[in-house]
C-alpha cells in the first residue's frame, strides 16, 4: 500500500500499523544498504539518517495503536486479516437485523398509499445508513456496550430506537469481536468456511 497524498483515502488503525510496519523495514533495508552489507564497498557509508521527531511518532503510534485493550484487532486476528471481509459481513447484518425488518412496520398500513409507504420506509432506512466514518469508528473501535456505541454514531439515540443500538453492538461482537467471544470471527469465518462450521 502506498498513500501518496494524506486524505485521500479512509484507513483503518489495521492499515496504520501495517504501514508503519513497511516504514520500519524500508528504514532498514535502507540501512542494511548503507553500511554495504551484502555488498563489496571499499568504505561503509553511515545508515542514512531519518528525522528524529518521524521516528518518535511512528514508535509512539505503534505502541498506541498495539494496546489490545484500546483495540480490537490484537486480539481478534481472524476479524482484522487485511481483507475487510467483516466488515462486508457487518453491512449484511445490518441489512438482515435493522433495515429489512423496518418492513413490517408499514405492511398491512391502510391510511397510507403504496407509494407514501415507499417513501416513508425509504427515508428511515436512509436514516438509519451508518456513514462511512461511523463504519470505520465501529470497526476500528468494535464497542463492546451501547455506552460505547452511542459517540460513535452520530445522533444514535434519534436514529436507532434502544433494541436497533443493542442489535448493533451484538453485529458488533459477533463480527469484529468473535476471536475473543470464541466464535472465530463469527458469522465472516462461516461465509469464507462456505457455511459449515470451523
Amino acid at each position: 500500500m502506498k498513500i501518496l497524498d494524506a486524505g485521500t483515502q479512509s484507513l483503518s488503525n489495521q492499515d496504520v500499523l501495517t504501514w508503519i510496519a513497511s516504514k520500519r523495514a524500508q528504514h532498514t533495508a535502507e540501512n542494511s544498504a548503507t553500511t554495504g552489507k551484502g555488498k563489496s564497498k571499499g568504505k561503509d557509508q553511515q545508515p542514512s539518517t531519518h528525522p528524529s521527531n518521524f521516528l518518535a511518532s511512528l514508535t509512539k503510534h505503534e505502541r498506541e495503536l498495539k494496546d489490545p485493550k484500546k483495540y480490537p484487532y490484537v486480539n481478534n486476528p481472524t476479524a482484522y486479516n487485511g481483507t475487510f471481509d467483516a466488515m462486508r459481513s457487518f453491512d449484511k447484518l445490518l441489512l438482515e437485523r435493522i433495515y429489512i425488518p423496518l418492513e413490517d412496520k408499514y405492511k398491512g398500513t391502510t391510511t397510507m398509499t403504496a407509494e407514501e409507504v415507499g417513501k416513508a420506509l425509504g427515508k428511515e432506512q436512509d436514516e438509519k445508513t451508518l456513514t462511512d466514518t461511523e463504519h470505520l469508528m465501529l470497526f476500528n473501535h468494535a464497542p463492546q456496550g451501547v455506552e460505547q456505541l452511542q459517540p460513535m454514531v452520530e445522533n444514535c439515540e434519534e436514529r436507532f430506537t434502544a433494541e436497533e443500538q443493542q442489535v448493533l453492538v451484538d453485529c458488533v461482537m459477533e463480527l469484529y469481536r468473535g476471536d475473543e467471544m470464541g466464535t472465530k470471527g463469527g458469522r465472516g469465518a462461516e461465509e469464507q468456511n462456505g457455511g459449515s462450521e470451523p
